[in-house]
């Protein structure tokens, strides 16, 4: 018994060295961000100081066809290190899924302007390794982010908004809570519960689609995994991301939210429930908030592709095809923040 729990943790923790090793993002020169022939914005290559003294780099997109100062929105990355296109070392080599340059691209030609960067010690930012550090960490660099926009003289510091996906669907409302002038937030695949719950959900998730197991050693399985890595949480067998993840509770941070929420997720999410959307509405409706809009996309996954299994196993697959976040949910996030950051709004 306690070979294979030990068995198990050896094999996590080999999982996270991969994860960080593999994970040499390039850094790519500004011309690999540039806008398409076509756009009627023009991208400037950004580089800000963090508070924790690292720089990052990143790309900013800015409407060309209408006069400044522009609203903006900051893109925050999920968990796992990735560039600011929210391209990570498990989307390679293919590389068409780039769904914050697909949200840049849509919200930009509509007049907003998008900051987006490259996670800590990843492509052209400083610091890292990403997963040294926890999801508050993280949100310091993207409060840096808003800090920056809010100097600019072409950017008006009365409508910014945020948008995150996955672990960026944590921090936005972190950033929020404690930032009263956030005018708007958009939650994509967001977390309602702490980490243990939600590494139940992908175990389970997977098992259950094991039919060659009986019900009762499903739940034996599933009991066997959770406890595996409850160990190794004990024994410090994990990194400090993993450890902070594991126990925070987003509700009661979602109960401060006071700004116009818009909360995304997909029926076919691997990874987080998708009740987690409606918990995440609750808990900001229950303190007053009367702008909080819910929007369920069906078979689409934990990364916003068209998927109707929904497992992690099956994305590069999906990426092969030429996967991209469908026109529905980049036209439901832009017509939602470009009402929400017009003037007078």
């Amino acid at each position: 018994m306690r070979k294979g729990i030990f068995a198990t943790v050896f094999v996590l923790i080999v999982s996270f060295t991969i994860l960080q090793a593999c994970s040499k993002i390039p850094c790519y020169p500004a011309s690999h961000f540039k806008p398409p022939a076509n756009a009627n914005y023009i991208a400037e290559e950004i580089r800000l100081k963090a508070p924790a003294g690292h720089t990052l780099a990143g790309t900013l997109t800015l409407p060309s066809d209408r006069p400044p100062p522009h609203p903006a929105v900051v893109l925050i990355t999920g968990s796992s290190p990735q560039n600011r296109d929210m391209m990570g070392h498990w989307a390679w080599p293919a590389s068409k899924y780039r769904p914050f340059r697909q949200i840049a691209d849509a919200l930009s030609r509509n007049g907003i302007a998008v900051l987006r960067m490259d996670d800590r010690g990843y492509g052209c930012s400083e610091g890292g390794p990403l997963l040294d550090a926890t999801t508050v960490e993280r949100a310091d660099d993207n409060r840096a982010m808003v800090d920056f926009l809010r100097n600019r003289s072409d950017i008006d510091p009365a409508r910014i908004g945020i948008l995150g996906l996955s672990e960026g669907g944590i921090i936005g409302p972190l950033i929020a809570a404690s930032d009263p002038d956030i005018c708007a937030l958009v939650i994509m695949a967001g977390c309602a519960t702490n980490g243990w719950k939600i590494q139940e959900h992908q175990y389970r998730y997977d098992i259950e689609r094991d039919q060659n197991l009986t019900d009762e050693e499903k739940e034996k399985a599933l009991e066997a995994k959770m406890e595996n890595l409850r160990m190794a949480v004990r024994e410090g067998k994990t990194n400090p991301w993993f450890a902070f993840f594991v126990e925070y509770m987003p509700l009661p941070t979602a109960q401060k939210v006071t700004c116009p929420a818009l909360i995304l997720h997909g029926d076919k999410d691997a990874h987080v429930p998708v009740e987690h959307a409606y918990h995440l509405a609750q808990a900001m409706r229950s303190s007053g908030n009367p702008d909080v809009t819910v929007r369920i996309f069906k078979d689409i996954n934990h990364v916003f592709l068209p998927d109707k299994d929904g497992r992690k196993s099956g994305y590069l697959k999906l990426l092969r095809k030429g996967a991209k976040v469908p026109d529905s949910v980049l036209d439901t996030i832009t017509e939602w923040l470009v009402t929400r950051l017009s003037a007078g709004h």
